[in-house]
């Protein structure tokens, strides 16, 4: 099982090293495709959005390996917005006037009649705000498109044809094809209704997406070598040689 709060100070560590160096260098947009929106600094980071079944956790690994970033798939963020102490480590890593910038954002974002106003959901974008502030992160899920600004990341969305999609979660979890049709069914469902009821988006639609791709047609391999290619081409960031340390 993953130590969530060493995980968390790996990255924080890596944010910390980050700011020194661009510190020093007097210049915090040193790093390829971290940019400033308002009085935050964001990025670079890659946000996947996926179709159950469409192997986005595995393309958000592939693609992290060859960056050099730490992933942060649905049940990490989960534990992180739900564990007070991991996720008071993470906000206090940045400093007192990014915190308040935070809150700002996440007061704007309340604001709206589509946003959820529940504890859970206010920690949850503490999270993604913190994580999409501090960059250098693969992010899969929760919505963190709607809540990232996207010039600083590439936003990508695995899909495949639900059949194709079915036979796998069959062939992973063991299941029936129709209790995995189920499972897939259910799945895709409630992350759309989610999406739409806290952020008023529709996930399905193209254009919230800087690329789609349907892993029907590739392997996850090769997924991964057109979202690293995308990513290179859009914010300039340097990718690791497969097989490379």
């Amino acid at each position: 099982m993953m130590d969530v709060e060493a995980y968390v100070k790996r990255q924080i560590a890596v944010y910390l090293a980050n700011e020194a160096l661009e510190k020093r260098s007097e210049n915090r947009e040193r790093r390829p495709g971290r940019g400033k929106e308002g009085d935050l600094f964001y990025g670079p980071y890659l946000i996947i959005s996926r179709e159950k079944g469409a192997g986005g956790n595995t393309v958000a690994r592939l693609a992290g390996k060859r960056l050099g970033w730490q992933v942060f798939d649905n049940e990490i963020v989960d534990e992180i917005a739900q564990k007070a102490h991991v996720r008071r480590q993470l906000i206090e890593s940045l400093d007192e006037r990014d915190q308040a910038t935070i809150q700002q954002s996440i007061s704007q974002l309340l604001n709206s009649q589509h946003i959820g106003t529940s504890d859970y959901l206010i920690y949850l974008k503490q999270v993604v705000l913190a994580l999409g502030h501090q960059g250098d992160v693969v992010i899969v899920g929760h919505g963190a498109r709607f809540i990232l600004p996207g010039q600083f990341g590439l936003c990508v969305r695995m899909v495949a044809p639900i059949e194709a999609r079915i036979q796998r979660i069959a062939d992973k979890a063991r299941l029936s094809l129709d209790a995995a049709r189920v499972e897939v069914e259910k799945t895709d469902h409630e992350r759309e209704k989610l999406i739409h009821r806290h952020f008023g988006h529709d996930v399905t639609d193209p254009l919230s997406h800087d690329l789609i791709i349907n892993t029907a047609a590739i392997s996850a391999e090769a997924a991964a070598e057109v979202v690293l290619t995308a990513l290179q081409r859009k914010l300039g960031v340097q990718i690791r040689e497969s097989g490379q340390r």
